[in-house]
Formats: structure tokens, sequence, C-alpha cells
């Protein structure tokens, strides 16, 4: 079963990692079991606990891997110089839409993100401090004096679409009209 996966160890852990998506989507972070992890990535649970010691170390290495993507994306999204309206809203959806699109195809979102706030709410954080950094960095250079007041609002307000259940058609809608907004008024 494992003679399929790299040897290499960080190849491995990448695999299990992205493997470990599945298992939690389906199952929710409560029910799946290590036994699951092991079987999506096609590894032995033997295997699985060389690289993890446990589930929540799992779920903490997926977590830490969907924010570093998201901010990574928010950012190349939003090259200096862009248009602050057409910016922002790449740089949102770069950064929220694929989760929005994660949890939309999972019953377990509500499960997940409790369990995301208890076992990586530092990582979030500091996504989120990143991401901050960013849009006030952008706010700044396009001349608003209030860049870091600016950004904590837009970035409360995008919070609040992602958490809004909206279908995704209306979602990047209205990530594009509060972008809109807040690009005329700056």
């Amino acid at each position: 079963m494992s003679s399929e996966l790299s040897n290499n160890p960080q190849d491995r852990r990448q695999s299990i990692v992205t493997a470990a998506l599945s298992a939690f989507s389906r199952f929710g972070y409560r029910r799946a079991a290590m036994a699951d992890i092991a079987a999506a990535a096609g590894v032995s649970r033997p295997l699985l606990y060389t690289v993890f010691p446990n589930k929540a170390a799992v779920f903490r290495a997926l977590a830490e891997a969907l924010l570093a993507d998201a901010v990574a994306g928010a950012e190349a999204a939003w090259p200096p110089g862009m248009a602050l309206a057409q910016g922002l809203a790449a740089a949102i959806l770069a950064k929220d839409l694929p989760i929005h699109q994660l949890f939309a195809a999972s019953s377990h979102a509500d499960e997940i993100l409790a369990e995301a706030e208890t076992l990586a709410g530092d990582l979030h954080e500091a996504a989120a401090t990143r991401f901050a950094a960013l849009v006030a960095a952008r706010f700044a250079a396009a001349g608003d004096q209030q860049a870091e007041a600016t950004a904590r609002l837009v970035i409360h307000a995008a919070d609040g679409l992602k958490h809004a259940g909206l279908d995704e058609p209306t979602y990047v809608a209205d990530v594009t009209r509060l972008a809109a907004l807040v690009a005329a008024g700056v």
C-alpha cells in the first residue's frame, strides 16, 4: 500500500494532508479516524503515525496548508498597481472562494470550522494578519489616510459574506460589489 507513495518525507506529508481534506470533508472532524485518513492517502496506519502523531496534528497541518495557500493566492491576485476595486475583489476571492467551495461541498462545514478555531486558531490569526497587511498596504498606496482602519472594515465585511451561506454566484457578485463600493469611497 505505502510503496506507491513517495519516499520523500515532504512529499509523503503533503500527500497525507491532501488526502485528509477528503476524509474530513466526507466524515467531519469528529467521525474521521486516522484509518480514514490513511485509506484516503493510500498508506498504512503505522506509516501515517510516523508522519503525524494524531488526528489533531493532521488537521492542523491541513489548516496550515489551506491558510498559506489562501494568503499566497490573495497576494498573487493583487499585484501592486492593480486598480483598487479589481485587486480587492481578486484578493478576497483568491483567499476565500476555495474555502467557500470546500465548505459548500461538505455537510460538516460548521463542525470543521469549530474544530479549526480550537485546533488552528493561531494559524488563522496569523493568516488574517498577513492578509490585513496586504489590504492596508494597497489602500495606503491608493492614498487612503486610514488604510489600516479601512482594511479592518473590509476584512470584517468580507468575512461576513464568507459565512453568510450564499451560493457561489451570489457570493462572488457580493464580494465584487463590496470591492467596488470600498474603492469608490477611498
